[in-house]
């Protein structure tokens, strides 16, 4: 007897010890946690406009289209104030919280850089809705490590293809010497296509903006025709109203560092400068249907009467950017990163207005570019080139 009840309780014990294994492998399957953790990381002085209510009115659909799942989407927010040092301690402190399920990355390419590897070695998936380094994906093989922007090579070779659409073929690069700004110029100069552009000449920005007279007295020898600006900060908008004042007809170009609607809105003199010029998107959207449409109309209508400000598309930006992940781990029934990780890039997402495809490595695949021009009043026309 003594030895039959000692086999059971060796049975039973092996049985609890199966279930606790079950449990831990089965992520939120099970019933103990079915959270989809989600770490926002960035300045939150510096968002976008409607970025961060995006994520939040994701986060209230998430919870209400799942209700009777007994899945829970929770959002934090964890702000570096834009210190390297206190998002690179962020980054430490989210890849040891075994609750959080995703991280979204900062605007900060050299804090998205340094995430990348440490959440790709913890198993962690890292989605980043802004520009990373060309090198994250070049140098490297991430499997958990995601981006919903073009790379710096591809708005390059966007705003050499948009040059080709205008009338002027004689182009300076007028570029800063960071490591993202250099891979845009290069996607501009090193573009193959046989479109006539002849980029006669290659000045740093600081060299433009200390010594402008001389610089643009070169330009005007070399007989440029259209600059196309990669700045590293807002220094984009002080060479432009330079450029702009020497001659307003002059056709400039560059990336979304100059997608700034609320300064242009305050500034008549930037709005001036502005007019007519080519900038490369970041991201592309494209055309919904009619429930999109009608759905987008809602949200538009909601943020505005909350907020009393104009609608920017970075709202659907950072809407997407959650719901990517969580629509991916609730449908599935998994809060696993890596499981995660394996569904987006065998699936990609389809999102409100954006259909997002990943490469093996995580890059976002497109066989479309956008571009935009501006008015003198400030508004954009939107422009599509296929490959």
């Amino acid at each position: 007897m003594k030895v039959e009840r000692e086999e059971k309780m060796r049975r039973k014990y092996i049985a609890l010890i199966i279930i606790i294994c079950m449990s831990i492998l089965s992520g939120c399957t099970g019933t103990a946690d079915k959270t989809v953790k989600i770490a926002i990381m960035g300045n939150s002085e510096k968002f976008y406009p409607g970025y961060k209510e995006g994520i939040e009115r994701a986060v209230e659909d998430l919870n209400n289209d799942y209700s009777d799942s007994g899945y829970n989407v929770k959002c934090e927010f964890y702000s570096d104030n834009g210190s390297y040092e206190q998002g690179a301690a962020i980054v430490d402190s989210l890849s040891e919280d075994k609750s959080v399920t995703a991280v979204i990355g900062a605007v900060d390419m050299e804090i998205n850089k340094t995430a990348a590897h440490v959440f790709n070695e913890e198993g962690k998936v890292f989605v980043v809705p802004y520009f990373l380094y060309d090198s994250v994906y070049s140098n490297n093989h991430y499997d958990t490590v995601f981006s919903m922007c073009n790379s710096g090579r591809n708005v390059g070779r966007t705003l050499r293809r948009a040059a080709a659409q205008t009338t002027e073929k004689r182009w300076a690069v007028c570029s800063a010497d960071g490591e993202f700004e250099r891979s845009e110029m290069n996607g501009f100069l090193q573009y193959s296509v046989n479109d006539d552009i002849s980029v006669v000449d290659c000045t740093d920005i600081s060299v433009a903006e200390n010594q402008f007279d001389e610089t643009y007295k070169k330009w005007e020898i070399l007989g440029i025709e259209g600059i196309v600006i990669f700045p590293g900060d807002n220094d984009g908008f002080n060479i432009l109203k330079k450029i702009k004042s020497r001659n307003p007809y002059i056709v400039c170009a560059g990336d979304t560092s100059f997608d700034d609607s609320t300064l242009l809105i305050g500034d008549s003199e930037l709005k001036k400068a502005m007019t007519g010029f080519i900038m490369a998107e970041e991201y592309s959207l494209r055309d919904g249907n009619n429930e999109e449409t009608s759905r987008l109309s809602e949200l538009i209508n909601d943020y505005m009467a909350k907020t009393g400000k104009e609608f920017d598309t970075w709202y659907i930006q950072g809407y997407n950017v959650v719901r990517m992940v969580a629509d991916t781990a609730i449908e599935n029934k998994t809060c696993d990163s890596i499981k995660i990780a394996q569904l987006l890039h065998e699936n990609g997402y389809k999102g409100l207005y954006q259909s997002l495809e990943f490469t093996e490595d995580g890059f976002l695949k497109t066989d479309i570019y956008k571009y935009q021009t501006f008015d003198e009043n400030g508004y954009v026309r939107e422009h599509t080139l296929n490959n």
